[in-house]
């Protein structure tokens, strides 16, 4: 399987993202593909990666991720009856042996839902319990540091963000409250208007998020505010899960 993808370029350093809808239907995407791995899961997927002046290539070898048995019982005074619902799951492998390279710029992990997108993409990113997991993950040829969770961004399908703070509120509070004391305010203000531009967000950046009872900006721009509360930190690489899922960004 292959996919035809033209990814908007931009000046993010670097972008891993996951999918499903861009496997599903690639007729809206035009361009040429310009790398493409075959992964061994329970169901064929493809990454796509599209090169792009950064900082940051990331590369994974022979990555195997396997889901351990657990109890489904939820009293342990009861686990050990001999009940169909209170038996242990057997060990299931989600991902067999994959390699593959993202080289700088925007990249995509593309396949149908359940196939191990977001899996791979939470290994990629340090967000997995390495109990269960083999293999090797490299940031610009070198092993990931301790702290590489914490200098990368990362942004979860679910779009969360305050409802009753206007975007640039919610940007300022993400810089705020995770830049050093030692960058001026001046400096950080600067970085919000900033990503506020890159996005495309000038029109609505005074504008409340919204809530289910307050009406305020649309779905595209409220997932462009939760990618720009990440990239105000300037992330050497960003992660996204399911960035475009029903929503026109």
């Amino acid at each position: 399987m292959s996919f035809h993808v033209n990814l908007h370029q931009t000046t993010i350093p670097s972008i891993v993202s996951t999918d499903s809808s861009m496997a599903s239907d690639t007729s809206s995407y035009h361009g040429v593909l310009k790398r493409t791995f075959s992964l061994r899961s329970e169901t064929s997927v493809d990454l796509v990666s599209i090169p792009e002046n950064a900082p940051a290539t990331l590369s994974f070898h022979n990555i195997n991720y396997t889901i351990g048995a657990k109890a489904q019982s939820t009293k342990r005074c009861c686990k050990n009856l001999n009940l169909p619902f209170f038996k242990t799951q057997e060990p299931k492998q989600i991902l067999f042996d994959i390699s593959g390279k993202f080289m700088n710029g925007m990249n995509a992990i593309l396949g149908p839902s359940g196939c191990g997108k977001s899996t791979l993409l939470d290994i990629l990113a340090d967000r997995k319990d390495p109990k269960g997991m083999s293999g090797l993950v490299l940031v610009d040829n070198q092993p990931r540091h301790p702290s590489f969770r914490y200098t990368v961004g990362y942004v979860i399908q679910e779009d969360i963000c305050n409802g009753t703070l206007t975007v640039r509120e919610n940007l300022s509070f993400s810089i705020n409250l995770r830049m050093p004391k030692e960058v001026s305010i001046s400096e950080k203000n600067d970085c919000v208007d900033r990503v506020i531009s890159e996005l495309g967000l000038e029109g609505c950046a005074n504008t409340r998020v919204g809530t289910e009872f307050l009406r305020g900006i649309s779905g595209g721009e409220k997932k462009r505010t939760c990618i720009g509360m990440e990239l105000v930190l300037s992330p050497k690489i960003l992660f996204l899960d399911e960035p475009t899922t029903g929503k026109t960004i």
